[in-house]
């Protein structure tokens, strides 16, 4: 439905009970929306009620009475309109009305796999969304079902996630879009975070070093923000719609209230000692201050949700020059943070040129520097350097293969001597990826002294949520943010809503002479990197991840499974991964026990030398699966053009799409 900035009371409120029936009771996994030529149909499941919402009227971010009363109304509404259960223990089975590819594992053939690797697939001729968060994804089909554009409804999501998923979105981080045009255009919008001007390496050295894990998760890990900058920026030049327009949905959700998925609930359960740093974040996100929701929980945010009516309507000079900015300048200070308003005031979003290379006879366009782009080409040069034969076999060697090219490139790309645009240069170099390949030896993983003699610099940017989008023209979006670590900074500025990143933990804060060093106006190198895949000039997969350092590896294992494998799109995404990387420990393979999988060869893989896997048996907690990113794609089918749009159940993504013409 369209979403107008300029209202009467009495027709927002007429809206807004609209918007709420479309926004309220997140689809489970077993739910499906297909419109395909002009058909819609969804699975309800079971009836549920509503037990808990948030007491708005209790809490720091207290809503003022009749807003808390429009709380309990849409309580409710939920209770009255029986909407289906949220958050299953498990993830149920696939609707019926999938389409016949991702209907699920017997009807695609694939009936080794478990169900919680399904995808639930949505497929339209008229747009797609993928993100994180169902509601999210229903924010952006809206927006293209009101005549936007791809960019229109990208920002939409990606302003949507900010309320649905905010411990790694929203306005305090950072942003990296990458847009296609139907005409042959391409370009990438950086909105990285930057080092404030007042920073001191000396005193973040030793706050890591006290640190938990040796990330900090404070005032002083804040660095200067750059989505909303990079937002606006896209919106402006290349969206159709206004700031305020793309905005409503956000603040709808904000407003009155919208449920976090299974994947959200147990990152919060497992993080929670994290979110009671401040006072006021644990009253965003706990009940009590203390303890976590139940999955039935409502929650709404006034606060954010006033903060984005004032972008709204003073725009993002508001954030960056205007009251907004005084605030933040002031909690900073109160709190020793780095961040000012001259920070804010001095801060662009910047254009840049994406990367290009080719893959198999398909052209790969992805992010360049500070982005991943140019370590997610080195693993697919070093895999194009081996017959694709032995990529499509259900194979020892293959899973060898796969390991071994992401620990190499996640080697060169922590590269602590080489300046980044060099860097960027190697790592995209066919003839140095061909180098790298020769190292690789099937009998026995690589010594890591065989595969470098540099101690690796291994601070980047990590915590992601990622947003795909296509639209009628064949336009298209792959959008990535990140607030640092989970939770980014676990804090928020008290009145205005939205945690802040934690993205200064990129940098390396004792080498002077690292391309990481910490230094004023630097932006953190990330593992983000929203990719759009063309075959005959043409879109034909648009993807990104989540996952930390795993972001490359999964999005390889999904690009392979097409482009080597022939899988259709849920299938490539389902398929089991074994990846490389790290989570808050020593670097080493991550490996899903499931399908081709075995246990057998997990086993071989471990005596070939790949020690330490982390090995994830099914049925798995959300907290374990999470661990193996969150890619969320858009397929193109070249012959018919119509949209696939999968998202990653690892991170309860999920699809949507603009109701047919």
């Amino acid at each position: 439905m369209p979403y107008s900035s300029v209202q009467t009371k009495a027709a927002l409120r007429q809206q807004r009970a609209i918007v709420t029936a479309g926004f309220l009771g997140p689809l489970t996994p077993c739910q499906v929306v297909v419109a395909r030529d002009g058909r819609a149909a969804r699975d309800l499941g079971e009836p549920r009620v509503r037990q808990e919402y948030h007491d708005c009227e209790r809490t720091s971010m207290s809503l003022p009475s009749a807003r808390s009363s429009v709380c309990l109304v849409v309580l409710l509404i939920a209770v009255v309109g029986c909407v289906s259960p949220a958050f299953p223990a498990e993830p149920a089975r696939p609707a019926s009305e999938a389409s016949a590819a991702c209907a699920s594992p017997e009807r695609s053939g694939h009936t080794d796999l478990p169900y919680q690797l399904w995808p639930a697939e949505v497929v339209s001729a008229d747009g797609i969304v993928v993100s994180g968060s169902e509601q999210a994804s229903k924010a952006g089909a809206a927006v293209l079902e009101a005549g936007g554009n791809a960019v229109d409804a990208a920002v939409a999501t990606a302003f949507a996630l900010g309320v649905t998923e905010p411990m790694t979105s929203g306005l305090g981080s950072e942003t990296f879009i990458l847009i296609y045009n139907a005409d042959g255009r391409t370009l990438a919008i950086d909105g990285s975070c930057y080092v404030p001007r007042l920073a001191r390496p000396d005193e973040l050295q030793t706050a890591r070093v006290a640190a938990d894990r040796g990330y900090i998760q404070d005032y002083k890990s804040i660095a200067v923000p750059g989505s909303l900058a990079a937002l606006a920026y896209a919106l402006e030049r290349h969206g159709t719609k206004s700031l305020a327009e793309v905005l409503a949905p956000a603040i709808d959700l904000a407003d009155f209230g919208y449920n976090l998925n299974a994947s959200t609930l147990a990152e919060i359960d497992g993080l929670s000692r994290f979110v009671r740093h401040q006072e006021y974040v644990a009253n965003l996100f706990l009940n009590g201050f203390t303890d976590t929701w139940g999955p039935g929980h409502l929650f709404c945010a006034s606060d954010l949700a006033n903060t984005l009516r004032r972008i709204a309507e003073f725009g993002p000079d508001e954030f960056y020059r205007g009251r907004i900015a005084d605030e933040i300048d002031a909690d900073m200070e109160r709190h020793d943070g780095y961040l000012r308003k001259a920070d804010l005031v001095s801060l662009r979003a910047v254009e840049r040129q994406p990367i290009r290379d080719t893959y198999r006879g398909l052209e790969v366009i992805t992010f360049p520097y500070p982005g991943g782009g140019g370590s997610l080409l080195e693993i697919l040069h070093i895999l194009e350097t081996f017959p694709s034969k032995l990529l499509q076999e259900a194979s020892l060697d293959r899973l060898h293969l796969l390991i071994e090219a992401a620990r190499i490139a996640w080697v060169d790309n922590q590269n602590s001597r080489m300046p980044l645009p060099l860097l960027e240069h190697q790592l995209t170099d066919r003839r140095w990826a061909a180098q790298r390949a020769k190292l690789i030896r099937f009998d026995r993983a690589l010594l890591p002294g065989e595969i470098s003699g540099d101690v690796p610099d291994p601070y980047l940017a990590v915590g992601t949520t990622q947003v795909s989008v296509v639209d009628r023209w064949g336009n298209a979006v792959a959008l990535s943010q990140t607030l640092g670590g989970f939770f980014g900074a676990t804090v928020a500025t008290p009145g205005l809503g939205f945690l802040y990143n934690s993205n200064l933990n990129a940098f390396n804060y004792t080498n002077p002479l690292s391309p990481n060093y910490l230094a004023p106006r630097r932006a953190p190198t990330t593992v983000m990197a929203p990719t759009i895949i063309l075959k005959d000039r043409k879109a034909l997969l648009v993807l990104g991840s989540a996952g930390s350092d795993r972001v490359v590896p999964t999005m390889v294992s999904v690009i392979s499974g097409v482009a080597d494998r022939g899988l259709d799109l849920c299938a490539a995404v389902a398929a089991p991964r074994a990846i490389w990387g790290t989570n808050w420990g020593a670097p080493r393979p991550f490996i899903e026990l499931a399908g081709e999988i075995t246990p057998e060869r997990a086993q071989a893989l471990e005596k070939r030398g790949f020690q330490g896997s982390y090995l994830l048996e099914f049925p798995a907690r959300w907290m374990d699966i999470s661990a193996f990113g969150g890619t969320n794609a858009v397929f193109i089918d070249p012959r018919t053009g119509m949209l696939a749009g999968v998202p990653d159940p690892r991170r309860s993504g999920a699809a949507a799409a603009p109701s047919a013409r």
